[in-house]
């Protein structure tokens, strides 16, 4: 092929970024930058193909295979023991005029980006601003691909909104040597059939298929690009302060409601009217339950040309930290031996990566930064918001009753429930219930018995795809989705996949042990 891009280079084995995995491999493809010479939709159409001969490649040498972008998971489930496609090269991005959506969609055409799937949120961010917009969501840091944030239900803190994937409006995936399609739901129309037909792709709307597509851990094809709709651009203030641990911060958990806490003095005459984020961390080693905890709310306010960037030294975590960046940071200063003589040093370093602020920062400038020094360990669970207070007793109790000192934190975050059929922010709203620690094997018991007690009070929960997950097993992602979803998930992917050599090809021991692969 003319201009090929794509290229293969032998690896034995990938290491996930925080060390959670290593994962043998056949090897690895991965293609060069775009040199130009052609236009933007030829080129993204030649990747098409490209992507198109490598899965013919596996499936002549009977090898495994998955697209991946920055390996930020800390499970296995984006990797597998053939080959992988390293897409961080693959980062074009189109817009659109009113004339080229439906006229049944019901959004603002200037607000879609076409992106391909090795757009990194940093590049995004970026690119949106400089036409004063914004993502609608954001994970707590920006170095994952789109396509590998979306993919493994990546949630961030929009309680009002929801997780990334709700603000792709498109998929297109390929799906076999000879098969590509675009897909949209049919309830929410918003390109053209003139589009898919430009991507030379089957056209399909349809909820079900969208809704199994959307989060499906890159085993329903190869993501190539998304349909995404931004934001217009918007300010928000972020305060981050302790507070007492009593009813009214347990009444704001329980109904997921920021609004119920009364602001510190330091944030006084803070607009609050349009409520944005809402996260509160504990620390255990302070006391099950501490006196306070760490409250980080933030609230929005229009975009003004005047904004000043908040200064921010690239080697500390990022103002919207979550526990495990604090624990990335913290990885070289944790004391050893964990004992009860070093409690108060391992607070005080806690202490100071959250130490409280008042600050005014875009999405951009907000949620980026992640520090990872060493082998760390995130979980994240999630639950109906009115059973948040009964989890976190449960978490307090079950690190009373042990012997060990651990560096962990413990947090909630709220977002709106998804659609998408195995989304783990299913319930409406959701309380993602994260605890994230050193990977230790006294963290790793712990987690296995907050788990097991969380099932003893009868607690529904689920679990991100893509952090330390061993709980689960193909009965209990039953459990957790319920038969119907499973059974639609797996009948959409069989739907979707060119045939049966496809579908061996996007399996992995993941996807197999939890029963999802046929």
């Amino acid at each position: 092929m003319p201009n090929e891009r794509r290229f293969f280079r032998p690896r034995p084995k990938e290491t996930g970024r925080h060390q959670s995995f290593e994962q043998s491999l056949d090897g690895e493809y991965a293609f060069r930058i775009d040199q130009g010479g052609r236009s933007m939709l030829d080129t993204y159409n030649a990747a098409t193909k490209e992507l198109q001969a490598i899965i013919k490649a596996c499936v002549d040498d009977g090898k495994t295979l998955r697209a991946r972008g920055s390996l930020w998971s800390l499970s296995p489930v984006a990797v597998t023991d053939g080959r992988l496609i390293d897409t961080k090269a693959l980062r074009l991005a189109f817009t659109f005029s009113p004339s080229q959506t439906d006229p049944a969609y019901d959004g603002d055409a200037a607000k879609l980006r076409f992106v391909e799937c090795g757009n990194s949120i940093s590049a995004l961010n970026n690119l949106l601003f400089a036409d004063r917009l914004s993502l609608k969501a954001s994970g707590s840091n920006n170095g994952q691909t789109i396509a590998g944030a979306l993919s493994t239900g990546t949630h961030g803190g929009a309680y009002r909104f929801g997780a990334l994937a709700e603000m792709v409006a498109g998929l297109h995936l390929v799906v076999g040597p000879n098969k590509h399609v675009y897909l949209e739901r049919q309830s929410r129309p918003v390109m053209k059939p003139d589009f898919a037909r430009q991507l030379d792709a089957d056209f399909i709307r349809d909820d079900t298929l969208f809704n199994a597509a959307l989060i499906s851990f890159g085993s329903f094809g190869i993501i190539h690009g998304l349909m995404i709709e931004a934001r217009e651009l918007f300010i928000l203030n972020a305060v981050r302060y302790r507070a007492l641990y009593d009813d009214t911060l347990k009444t704001a958990l329980g109904n997921a409601d920021p609004t119920l806490l009364p602001l510190p003095p330091t944030a006084a005459g803070m607009p609050t009217d349009t409520p944005y984020h809402f996260e509160v961390f504990f620390n255990p080693n302070e006391g099950t339950p501490p006196e306070e905890a760490i409250v980080l709310v933030m609230y929005e306010e229009p975009w003004s040309e005047r904004y000043d960037p908040p200064l921010w030294d690239g080697g500390e975590s990022g103002m919207g930290a979550s526990g495990l960046d604090v624990m990335g940071a913290l990885f070289d200063m944790i004391p050893s031996p964990l004992n009860q003589l070093v409690v108060p040093i391992l607070n005080d370093q806690v202490r100071d990566e959250f130490a409280p602020y008042v600050k005014k920062a875009i999405i951009r400038d907000l949620f980026r930064g992640e520090k990872v020094l060493g082998k760390t360990l995130a979980c994240a669970m999630g639950m109906p918001a009115d059973r948040t207070v009964e989890a976190q007793e449960i978490a307090f109790e079950v690190y009373e009753d042990g012997s060990d000192v651990l560096p962990v934190i413990i947090s909630h975050r709220f977002v709106k429930g998804t659609e998408a059929l195995l989304g783990f922010t299913r319930f409406d709203p959701t309380a993602v219930f994260e605890i994230d620690g050193l990977n230790l094997p006294s963290v790793r018991g712990y987690l296995e018995r907050v788990w097991e007690k969380l099932d003893a009070a009868g607690i529904p929960f689920t679990m991100h795809w893509g952090k330390f997950n061993g709980h689960l097993n193909p009965a209990r992602v039953r459990q957790r989705y319920g038969d119907a979803a499973v059974g639609q998930w797996i009948g959409a992917r069989e739907m979707l996949l060119e045939n049966a050599e496809v579908r061996k090809v996007f399996a992995n021991d993941f996807l197999t042990n939890l029963g999802l692969a046929t």
